[in-house]
């Protein structure tokens, strides 16, 4: 049997939708390729340093995850493997990504300290083992965990210019339940948010028990009305630090 062969009848198997072959022509950063037929494919399941673009400057190890990605796919024929949701709001793929020997792409650069894990449901199955890849290279202080401008930010600290990809700390304050969304404010001008979905899919327990509770949440900050807002969908995404 083929590894291809192997390993799409283990990801279905696995439950992920569906798996596809591909050839690699470009690698874009660190967790986007682009395909010969110039589709570009989000890597599901982790987020890489960014490259400096815009103006904005370009991440520590950046270049260095990058560079690996493409040492591992770029001009290689690799197997894709989708989940539930297959496109994200840019238009590019969502899919995982498996060499020809089987070893998983998002694996190999979590293991090495070159991307966080993060979970954007519904694409979420893999999860699991993507969180025990990253645990290998965080308990070394290999690769961004050991950069210290990757270290959590006090809230205290932040300003409504700090959005993006970031880990942030604080107390939970004290939270509001709204229609569709719970705010879990760490200070004045910052907030956890979760669906009502993704809470009572994902979570445990009730709200309140959150408040008072120290703890550092990994996502993407966004501005809105000069509060900065960083959505929780699942409990993978916090440490608490109590």
């Amino acid at each position: 049997m083929s590894a291809f062969l192997f390993w799409a009848l283990f990801t279905a198997a696995a439950g992920l939708a569906a798996t596809q072959t591909a050839e690699v022509r470009y690698v874009l950063d660190g967790d986007t390729v682009i395909l010969q037929n110039n589709r570009h494919v989000r890597l599901i399941g982790i987020n890489a340093p960014e490259l400096g673009k815009d103006g904005a400057p370009e991440q520590p190890l950046a270049n260095r995850a990058r560079n690996r990605l493409a040492q591992l796919v770029q001009g290689q024929r690799v197997m894709l493997a989708f989940e539930h949701e297959r496109q994200d709001h840019y238009g590019r793929q969502l899919a995982h990504i498996y060499l020809p020997d089987g070893r998983d792409v998002e694996e190999i650069l979590l293991r090495e300290g070159l991307a966080w894990a993060v979970a954007v449901p519904p694409n979420v199955d893999k999860l699991p083992a993507l969180l025990t890849a990253e645990n290998e290279a965080r308990v070394t202080g290999r690769g961004v965990w050991g950069e210290p401008v990757y270290a959590p930010t006090p809230v205290e600290r932040l300003t409504a210019q700090d959005t993006g990809f970031r880990f942030i700390e604080g107390t939970i304050l004290r939270y509001q339940s709204h229609r569709k969304l719970i705010y879990f404010d760490l200070s004045p001008q910052v907030a956890l948010v979760v669906t009502h979905e993704n809470w009572n899919k994902y979570h445990h327990g009730k709200p309140r028990d959150w408040v008072g509770r120290r703890v550092v949440a990994r996502g993407w900050l966004t501005e809105f009305k000069g509060r900065l807002h960083l959505r929780v969908p699942l409990p993978a995404m916090l440490t608490w630090r109590d």
